[in-house]
């Protein structure tokens, strides 16, 4: 499978911190039903939210903003390890579903996934995979992406950290 990447820019970043070094993924579910209305979404200036990439129900990726760039995607954030902050080191990946544990990960959006995961760990040193539940702060405050097994992530399921919060652990 080759990965195409369409153009959806969002105002919603800035320049990394100097000297960061991207090393972690995060995984969204946009809570909204289709990628156009993500895309309207993350275009709106009183959005002040965007990740990097979305990808639909049908395994279209879209790409709001470039990797070099920190979007705004994780809000209040700590690893497990304590670092604070994730979006300056971090990747936001947002899957459409609407997040509330019924609405499934389709097989498409699970292939270009992976292959976008593992594309772009080609062009950075990921060591983590995280949710958004997992990092959001306070605890609680974020669920997504609700009912993502990360055994569906093959080869990068290794990479995942944490409880993933996202699967209903406590």
């Amino acid at each position: 499978m080759s990965l195409t990447v369409r153009d959806r820019p969002s105002p919603h970043h800035d320049p990394r911190p100097p000297g960061v070094e991207v090393d972690t993924i995060v995984l969204h579910a946009t809570v909204l039903d289709s990628l156009e209305e993500t895309c309207r979404h993350f275009e709106r200036l009183e959005t002040r939210a965007a990740s990097h990439y979305t990808i639909d129900r049908d395994g279209a990726v879209v790409r709001h903003v470039p990797e070099d760039r920190r979007a705004w995607h994780a809000g209040p954030s700590v690893m497990p390890d304590g670092r604070q902050s994730v979006n300056d080191f971090s990747i936001g990946i947002e899957l459409v579903n609407r997040n509330d544990g019924e609405d499934p990960y389709t097989p498409a959006q699970i292939a270009s996934l992976v292959e976008l995961i593992s594309t772009i760990r080609a062009r950075h040193p990921i060591g983590f995979i995280v949710s958004h539940a997992e990092i959001a702060v306070p605890p609680g405050r974020k669920t997504d992406p609700l009912g993502l097994n990360p055994s569906l992530l093959g080869e990068h399921e290794t990479l995942v950290v944490g409880k993933f919060l996202a699967l209903g652990n406590p």
